[in-house]
């Protein structure tokens, strides 16, 4: 006989007492808020950029940077250019073009302004539309929103809260899609043609906004005309490529490095292959250099201006990071930090411009506390000053840890944490007591010092995994040159 289907019981009345919808249906029911337009999904549909056309590349001539240098003069004053305060620490003269002290903390603020100087009335009315990785963004709705222009910004899903936020109190819509900057900018131009108005300005790529960084090039020839060299980030290639033209044409002996993240390295790959391409741009330290495909405009006109190619690796951004900070008194991104990195590099990659005046580009200065703390910590274990020890002693030894506390007293070194291991959980460790201790020391010399004393006196039972103890060989490709040596 079958059985009975029995109705759904009726949930309890509760009444006026009742709590409302469970937070799990409301998390449900709430959990996604649609944006106001979203891309259609065409495999076919072809982006395209008129200002920055793949076959029919623009090259950025010496009277462009000097068209836009005289407009931005009168809108931005003229940044720092300081010398290093530890000129004992390098054997070259070591300079800093600080781009840091714009309100936007870059030096995009210059290709802002001009870049939005030279649209129609009409395109002004319509509203300009733009992908970022967070600094050109910042920069472009800072300035479209103190001239009165729309202004449609598309960051990429992995951008900082902090960023999106700066974009959206500068006054622009903000649309957070796509997984990197490629993808940003062709849902950023696919906004335009959905909509049907707005004019797309690329962030390092379009004619106008090379032309206003190239100010800085002909500021920095101003302001110190004995320089021999000038370090230069390198991201879609906008940057250099004003910076070379303006320079090679004031002074042509001046040499322009170009300085890149090995981790995102579209402009030596371009270089490499001939032709811009695009390259996987894993996140790292200098994430606003991460550009997948190096801009046309840019490779175009650099190209044939740039001298040498330095790839550097993060661990030298964050000691460089912590470098700016320590003893120059000023905060620096990733990308704003390369350039130095570069002379820090070991082995050391710049051998030729020793007893020279190097002018580095500080271009940025917009990294969140998160990351900066991260970077100086970092930075500090790889110069072994800052060091963790394992101790084990036994559970019968009450006074082990007032011992090695005391021994790193004595030492001098600056206690940061005191943990206890759980390793006596282990099968033959469950009469043993592991303390993890992090101290900071004074210098790599010190730090063997105190390792040594710490081995003699707990001898067996101490145990040191810190990098800077470690024979580590140097892979002869980082940092990587171009042209090779």
């Amino acid at each position: 006989m079958p059985k009975k289907i029995l109705d759904p019981p009726t949930p309890p009345d509760c009444g006026a007492s009742s709590l409302g919808l469970s937070p799990a249906v409301l998390a449900k029911r709430d959990a996604f808020t649609p944006e106001i337009w979203c891309p259609k999904p065409d495999p076919l549909r072809v982006t395209f950029d008129p200002w920055c056309d793949p076959y029919n590349p623009k090259a950025i001539i010496y009277n462009d940077v000097a068209k836009a240098y005289n407009y931005i003069k009168g809108k931005i004053p003229a940044t720092p250019l300081v010398k290093t305060k530890r000129s004992d620490l390098f054997d070259m003269g070591v300079y800093f073009k600080l781009e840091t002290v714009h309100k936007t903390g870059s030096f995009h603020a210059r290709s802002a302004v001009y870049a939005l100087h030279m649209l129609s009335k009409e395109e002004r009315a319509n509203g300009v539309v733009t992908a970022s990785l967070g600094n050109w963004g910042m920069a472009l709705a800072n300035e479209a929103h103190r001239v009165g222009i729309p202004a449609t910004i598309v960051l990429p899903v992995t951008t900082k809260n902090d960023v999106v936020e700066k974009c959206k109190d500068y006054g622009a819509n903000v649309l957070t899609m796509g997984k990197n900057l490629e993808e940003a900018k062709k849902i950023a131009i696919d906004w335009v043609n959905d909509i049907g108005t707005g004019t797309f300005i690329n962030g390092y790529d379009h004619p106008h906004v090379i032309a206003g960084s190239g100010s800085i090039g002909i500021e920095i020839v101003d302001q110190l005309p004995t320089t021999d060299v000038i370090l230069v980030p390198i991201g879609g290639g906008g940057l250099i490529a004003g910076i070379a033209v303006a320079v090679k044409q004031l002074k042509p002996d001046v040499m322009i490095y170009g300085i890149e993240s090995d981790k995102s390295c579209s402009f030596l790959k371009a270089l490499d292959n001939e032709k811009p391409y695009k390259v996987d741009c894993p996140l790292d330290v200098a994430h606003s250099l991460a550009t997948p495909t190096a801009g046309y405009n840019a490779f175009h006109t650099a190209r044939s201006l740039i001298d040498k190619m330095v790839l550097v690796r993060d661990d030298w951004v964050t000691r460089a990071i912590l470098q700016l900070a320590e003893e120059e008194q000023f905060i620096a991104e990733g990308a704003g930090a390369v350039a130095l990195a570069a002379i820090l590099s070991e082995p050391n990659v710049v051998p030729e411009l020793r007893d020279k005046n190097v002018v580095c580009i500080v271009s940025g200065g917009n990294i969140d506390n998160i990351t900066f703390s991260r970077a100086l910590e970092r930075a500090k274990r790889i110069e072994g000053r800052l060091i963790t020890a394992k101790v084990k002693y036994t559970a019968q030894d009450k006074s082990a840890c007032y011992k090695v506390l005391r021994v790193l007293a004595n030492l001098k070194c600056n206690v940061i944490t005191l943990l206890w291991d759980d390793k006596w959980m282990e099968e033959c460790e469950i009469a043993k007591t592991h303390i993890l201790v992090m101290f900071e020391t004074s210098s790599f010399k010190h730090a063997c010092r105190v390792k040594h004393v710490m081995e003699s006196l707990f001898a067996g039972e101490c145990e040191f995994t810190q990098e800077c103890f470690q024979s580590q060989s140097i892979c002869p490709c980082y940092p990587k040159l171009w042209p090779e040596l």
